[in-house]
Order: C-alpha cells, then sequence, then structure tokens
C-alpha cells in the first residue's frame, strides 16, 4: 500500500492512510503531473468538481506572457495593429489597448520622436504607431482556431496578492471584493507601503486578511521582476520572449488557492518539493497543506474526478430535483436551456419554475467555470411572471458567479425569460483542448484527440492492471491502435513489467475512434 505524506505533519483536512477520502466542508486542490506532456489541476468541493484546468506542453503563446514585438502593420479600418511576436501568427492589438499616446514605456523603447499631443484622447492607431515600431505587449487571450493571440500594451504582473501595472500610475483593490469597509481597510495598508509612485498596484481577493509584512514582500518581489524585465528589454532585439508565465502547477496556487483549502495534493514528488518551495517564499505557513500523494490507484480515481470528467462535456445534465440544463457550444457563442424535467414541488407552478431556475443558476454557474465557456452566452430560463422573482434569480445567479476569475458581464432577465451574459475568453476552451472536430461528420460533431483517447486508455490500463490477473485484452479502433502503439509504448512496457500482466493491443472496426475495451483475464 503506499502513502500520502506531507514536508512536516499532516494538515487539518487529512484522511488517515488507506482510508477514503470523505467529502468535507473544505475544498482540496488535486495536481495529476504523472504525464510529463499535461498537467491537470482539479479544485473538489463537497458537491465533486468545482474547477478544472489543463495544460500541455507546446502550447506556445500563454495568456500573460510578455514579448518585445514588431509592429509588422497597421490596420486603420480595423483601428489595430499587428504585432510581430515570433510566431505564425502576429498578435492583434486593438487602439484601446495601446498606451497612449505612442505605447508606454518612454526610455525603455526605442521609437521615433514625435510631439505629444495635448489630447491623447480619441487618438486613431495610425497617429500612435507607426510600421516597425517596437513595443512592449502582453498576451491576453491565447490563440483560438485561426485567430492568433491578442496582445496589449498595458502589462500587468500578478504576485500572490498584488497586481503591479507599470504603465498605469493608479493603485485600487480587486472589483471582486464588494465589502465597502474591507476595501478601505486595504487601500490605507497599499498606501502605507508607499509603492512606487509611477506604478500602478491592485489588491487581489487574496491579499483581504494579509498582514502589511506579506503584502510589502509581495510589492517588492514584483517590483524586483518587473526591473529585469526592463533589463532584458534593452538588451534584446524584436521579438523576443521576455517573461513567460509559470507552468501550470505554479499557476495554480498562486491563483487558485485559497485559506479554505485543505490539502493541495500532488501525485509527484518533484512537482511537489517544488510547490513546496513555492509555498514557502509566497505564503510561508500554508506548505504544511502540500500532500505527497503516493497511493497505488491514480490520483484522480482515488477522488473519482475521472467520472466527473467523462460526463462533463454531455448535451443535458440534470438539476436536483428533476429539472435539466441543455448546453449548446459553438465557437462565437454558448445557448443554454433550462427544462423542469419531472419535478414538481406542492403542485405549485410558481414554485417549481423559482426553484428549478435557482438550481440551474447555480449549475450553469459551475459548468461555465469547469468547462471554461466563453464569448456571448444566451440562457433561457423558464419563463416567470413575477418580476421579483426575476430580480431575485439575477442576483442569485451573481453571486454564484462572484467565484469565476475570468471577467464577467451579465444582463437583465428579457421578456422571453432569456439572460445575456459574456465571459470572458482568455484561450481555448476545455472542450477545445481535449477534443477536436470528427473527420467522418465534417466537423458538425465532436470526438476525442487522438492523443486525450492515448492518455485515457494509459490511465484505465492502469486501473484495469490494479485489479490483478495474468492477461489484459485491449480492443480499439486501429487508427486509435496505432496512435497508442507509437506513442504510450514505453508506458505500455512499463505497466506490465510493473504489474507481472501481459498487455494484448487488437484492432476492432466495430468501435468509434475514442472507444476502448479492455478485458482482464486470470
Amino acid at each position: 500500500m503506499g502513502r500520502r505524506s506531507r514536508g512536516r505533519r499532516r494538515g487539518r483536512g487529512g484522511n488517515a492512510e488507506g482510508q477514503k477520502p470523505t467529502a468535507a466542508n473544505q475544498r482540496r486542490m488535486l495536481m495529476n503531473v504523472m504525464d510529463p506532456g499535461e498537467i491537470r489541476v482539479a479544485i473538489v468541493g463537497p458537491q465533486g468538481l468545482d474547477e478544472m484546468y489543463l495544460e500541455r506542453s507546446g502550447q506556445g503563446f500563454v495568456h500573460g506572457n510578455i514579448y518585445k514585438g514588431k509592429v509588422q502593420n497597421i490596420e486603420p479600418s480595423l483601428q489595430a495593429a499587428f504585432i510581430d511576436i515570433g510566431g505564425e501568427k502576429n498578435g492583434f492589438l486593438h487602439v484601446s489597448d495601446v498606451v497612449p499616446p505612442f505605447g508606454g514605456y518612454n526610455g525603455v523603447l526605442k521609437r521615433r520622436r514625435k510631439k505629444e499631443p495635448e489630447d491623447t484622447r480619441n487618438m486613431k492607431i495610425e497617429d500612435m504607431l507607426y510600421k516597425g515600431q517596437e513595443l512592449l505587449v502582453q498576451i491576453t487571450r491565447e490563440p483560438v482556431s485561426t485567430k492568433g493571440p491578442s496582445v496589449t500594451t498595458y502589462i500587468s504582473l500578478p504576485g500572490r496578492y498584488l497586481v503591479l501595472m507599470p504603465a498605469v500610475a493608479k493603485r485600487g483593490v480587486s472589483r471582486k471584493i464588494a465589502d465597502g469597509a474591507e476595501r478601505d481597510s486595504l487601500k490605507k495598508a497599499l498606501d502605507e507601503l508607499d509603492p512606487p509612485k509611477d506604478m500602478g498596484f491592485i489588491i487581489r481577493t487574496a491579499g483581504i486578511g494579509r498582514g502589511k509584512e506579506e503584502l510589502a514582500h509581495d510589492l517588492t518581489y514584483l517590483v524586483r521582476l518587473w526591473e529585469s524585465i526592463v533589463e532584458r528589454t534593452k538588451k534584446s532585439k524584436p521579438p523576443m520572449a521576455l517573461y513567460q508565465e509559470s507552468d501550470l502547477v505554479i499557476r495554480a496556487i498562486r491563483d487558485y488557492y485559497y485559506d479554505d483549502m485543505s490539502e493541495i495534493v500532488i501525485d509527484s514528488r518533484d512537482e511537489f518539493n517544488r510547490a513546496t518551495e513555492f509555498l514557502k517564499d509566497v505564503m510561508p505557513g500554508s506548505e504544511e497543506k502540500a500532500v505527497l500523494y503516493q497511493e497505488t490507484d491514480p490520483l484522480f480515481h482515488r477522488y473519482q474526478i475521472e467520472r466527473e470528467l467523462e460526463n462533463l462535456f454531455r448535451r443535458n445534465v440534470p438539476l436536483p430535483s428533476g429539472g435539466s440544463i441543455v448546453i449548446e457550444q459553438t465557437e462565437a457563442m454558448v445557448t443554454i436551456d433550462v427544462n423542469t424535467g419531472s419535478f414538481r414541488k406542492n403542485d405549485s407552478s410558481r414554485d417549481t419554475i423559482v426553484q428549478t431556475n435557482r438550481e440551474a443558476a447555480a449549475e450553469i454557474a459551475r459548468q461555465l467555470r469547469m468547462r471554461d465557456m466563453g464569448g456571448m452566452i444566451m440562457i433561457d430560463f423558464i419563463d416567470m411572471e413575477n418580476p421579483n422573482d426575476r430580480r431575485s434569480l439575477e442576483d442569485y445567479f451573481r453571486e454564484m458567479l462572484r467565484r469565476d476569475r475570468a471577467r464577467i458581464t451579465t444582463y437583465p432577465i428579457g421578456p422571453l425569460g432569456i439572460m445575456e451574459m459574456t465571459r470572458q475568453r482568455l484561450r481555448k476552451s476545455l472542450r477545445g483542448v481535449l477534443f477536436e472536430p470528427c473527420p467522418a461528420c465534417g466537423g458538425t460533431g465532436m470526438r476525442r484527440a487522438s492523443d486525450t483517447t492515448a492518455r485515457e486508455f494509459i490511465r484505465r490500463l492502469k486501473g484495469v492492471a490494479e485489479e490483478g490477473g495474468n492477461q489484459i485484452i485491449a480492443r480499439l479502433h486501429p487508427d486509435s491502435l496505432v496512435e497508442v502503439s507509437n506513442s504510450k509504448r514505453r508506458e505500455i512496457s512499463e505497466i506490465e513489467n510493473s504489474r507481472g500482466v501481459q498487455i494484448i493491443l487488437r484492432p476492432d472496426t466495430s468501435l468509434t475512434l475514442d472507444e476502448i475495451l479492455i478485458d482482464r483475464k486470470n
């Protein structure tokens, strides 16, 4: 039997060795990093999977990366410029993302001398930039489909508690901190730190309740990071990557970890050590919550995350009381329909509708986070005649969305019961990463990417091998079998050697491309 170990002692949310995990009031962060080409981070709460993040190696332009680029072309009709940052596709820079009057960072970048206008408002992009100009830009949206990355000259560097904005000399508090007294207290704490006057700082939600020493440590780290970027900028020629975001392990701890989490469970010793060191440096004392997972069961199987992921992309999502929501996702829009189903409560139509809509609102907020769906979203709630019921549902839905880290705008429910909203699109949705258009149906349907099928095959194979037996026969579609044989040969051999089992792969044309059948023989 394997074990789960901590750096020094077990934290408040730990389970005894060998016991099955139980639901708790606090949440867990699970990091599956055994596959060197893929990192998966799941945040699990009392109701199961709450948030899911995935990153694969070789993704290229990642949200938050900073580049020294060069203006390749200016399009006055679009009021945008295309910036060469070293990729196949140039970055798209809209006029609203250009620091006035000429892109900012005087003394750091070389540019033609221009007389600064008296009024920098409503300037046209052709008056701000010129072809061949050097710019500092940051990725705000990763490439999606045929579109290249979107970039901005309004650079921001996130720390654990603060965000540094070197081009904007303003200080503030995250909009997600709604309490007025808390906002005033944090503003006062920030002023007492006496940050550089030519730089802007925002206190993040993680900064609530933090002492002056912790905030000062974060501020010093960010200022030094920016100074190192400035030095690299002066010494490099465009296009050049100046700053690359940390991998998902470190970013998840920095951005998604809060005090209500009982554990950070990691299934790789190297990554566990790295995460522990990061916690010691950034959040001293929090390293006690880091757990090294060493059980024989794969981490996501142990916590039943794989099962939830299998159901994550179904069109129909059931609600607790018998209703359901139906999700249809396209490249530009997501539509969600709410149905009452079999739910009835005291034979009251109004109570049934209100209750179902509230259940749907909570589940929709959860699904948006987990699937990472962005763009325009149309939600067809069940019609409610009472205006107070509609306003109450809107308030409840906004409350459910508060935990979402993406920028969201919601509009009141219209007369047809439809709520319109937008959700910030930073990267491919989880569906866009895990699936690819099916060639058999001309792209109208979806199937798992071949690499995803191969990874899923190895996970399931490990689970079956743990059950014992002398021989395992796995059947896959011939195309999938070729992918598995070529890319996962080493992993298959390791399972055979470590478990003492013979693994036989057989093609089966009756299966679809992402179907996997595995039989165990004693």
